[in-house]
């Protein structure tokens, strides 16, 4: 590409300056004919006044002085001029005021001929070439002379010599062949200089399109223009930070898959072995007491049903992790999708002793979201409250409307969450220390999570580290009249 622009651009120069060294060579040529012929033009014309002046005055003698000082003034200036009678006139020119006989003279160039028969009715012209006479290049002027009545009596004919002005010519030529010479040495410098400009950067970008493609995404152009190529620039910069927020991201997923399965080959492994164990002793017979079997079977069943809800939960995170699942949304009162998951918990409160309570500042709480999932969230906190609160408590709800936010809180009394522990509650299979051996699966929090994260909102835990846990969440209201 470097030599391919240099080339095109030099190119384009050799043809602008031949192209305007033909034209101005041209202009140049014509220009100084141009001049020479008005000054034969005003020679003639000089001539032919004086000639006229002569003949009217009668003044003959001082005229051959006239006639000898105009040839040496034609040698001083190249050129022979001749004056002549016209002989197809009644009263021509008389030979005093002539300085050849045309007579004598033979015409062998019909151009020649032309112009004078052209002078003798009135008209003065001209033309240039080779002169057979002359043997060189020729320019030729004849204008009419006139009597005092108006006749054409006579010519003056002036013949010029043009190897000075095609030397002139000639001259200009060089010098315009030295300045194309010149253009082109200064074009090829320019070239070379505008090629490496516009090169550089393309090579520059191809090095960092291989490295990309090489998988090294982190590349930077360092390309500063103000053109298109300065776009480009800017828009591989733009995909190099693209790529590199996606390989992270890759490897982000790529570690949470593997820690994905090794949790969840952990949290199988210990109920798989128990039913394997309290399977192969009912197998062996050495189990032969019926309360016996029966805590056994109790216990499988047991070990099965955490393993359900594992695998439930596991499904329902993986649908919330998936970008392309879609909520049905709605529009909802907080409120009562709360006393909806308190009724589901009735039965499981009872065996506890425990009881709840619902503390709201406005009937009107409304979110946009889905049903299902909010009922799950409050499900997950309130089951999760079930779960660590001492027996015969209460477990406290509370939800504000205020600032544009609906906020849900679910308070319970029992085995507090340590500071240190409330940002890491909400990963996947994390039990907080001093929960000692309390069923779950770990996966209850992360699934709230990420429910209130589709919903736009926030969840947060705080507690006082003695005895009271509260669970947040935080959703953005949206206002709609004659709906509560």
């Amino acid at each position: 590409m470097f030599w391919r622009v240099g080339v095109y651009f030099i190119s384009a120069l050799v043809i602008l300056a031949a192209v305007t060294g033909i034209v101005f060579t041209r202009f140049n040529r014509r220009n100084i004919m141009n001049v020479y012929k008005g000054e034969m033009k005003s020679l003639a014309r000089s001539v032919s006044e004086r000639v006229t002046e002569a003949m009217t005055d009668d003044d003959s003698e001082n005229f051959s002085i006239y006639l000898s000082a105009l040839k040496d003034f034609g040698e001083l200036r190249n050129a022979d001029i001749w004056i002549l009678a016209n002989p197809s006139v009644e009263d021509p020119l008389g030979d005093e005021y002539t300085n050849v006989d045309i007579n004598q003279v033979t015409f062998e160039d019909e151009q020649t001929r032309a112009l004078l028969n052209a002078a003798f009715l009135g008209k003065t012209k001209s033309y240039s070439g080779y002169d057979s006479i002359y043997e060189m290049d020729m320019m030729h002027l004849a204008t009419p002379i006139k009597n005092n009545k108006g006749e054409n009596v006579g010519v003056v004919l002036v013949n010029g010599e043009m190897d000075y002005r095609e030397n002139s010519v000639a001259q200009y030529q060089k010098y315009m062949m030295a300045s194309v010479v010149v253009a082109l040495f200064v074009a090829i410098i320019i070239a070379a200089f505008f090629s490496q400009q516009l090169v550089r950067p393309i090579i520059r970008l191809k090095e960092i399109a291989l490295r990309m493609a090489a998988g090294e995404y982190a590349q930077q152009t360092n390309i500063r223009r103000r053109d298109e190529l300065g776009l480009l620039a800017d828009s591989m910069d733009v995909l190099s930070e693209k790529l590199v927020e996606a390989e992270e991201f890759r490897e982000t997923l790529e570690q949470s898959r593997r820690d994905f399965f090794s949790n969840v080959s952990h949290e199988l492994r210990t109920p798989i072995t128990v039913v394997k164990g309290y399977a192969e002793t009912m197998v062996d017979g050495y189990v032969e007491d019926e309360e016996k079997r029966r805590e056994y079977f109790e216990r499988i069943i047991k070990e099965c049903v955490g393993m359900e809800r594992l695998v439930s939960d596991l499904l329902i995170l993986s649908k919330m992790e998936n970008p392309d699942f879609e909520l049905e949304t709605e529009i909802l009162n907080v409120i009562a999708v709360m006393q909806d998951s308190m009724r589901s918990m009735r039965v499981l409160m009872s065996e506890k002793g425990m009881s709840v309570t619902l503390d709201y500042n406005d009937e009107c709480s409304l979110i946009e979201g889905d049903y299902d999932r909010i009922r799950q969230l409050f499900l997950v906190l309130l089951q999760n409250a079930v779960k660590y609160a001492d027996d015969n408590t209460e477990i406290r709800v509370e939800i504000q409307r205020r600032d544009s936010f609906i906020y849900v809180t679910v308070t319970d009394d029992g085995i507090p969450v340590p500071k240190s522990e409330w940002e890491s509650i909400f990963e996947k299979f994390y039990r907080a220390v001093n929960h000692g051996e309390k069923d779950g699966s770990g996966l209850g929090l992360k699934v709230a999570k990420q429910i209130v994260s589709r919903h736009h909102g926030k969840i947060w835990v705080t507690s006082d580290e003695v005895r009271e846990t509260s669970f947040h969440v935080e959703f953005p209201e949206v206002s709609e009249e004659n709906l509560c």
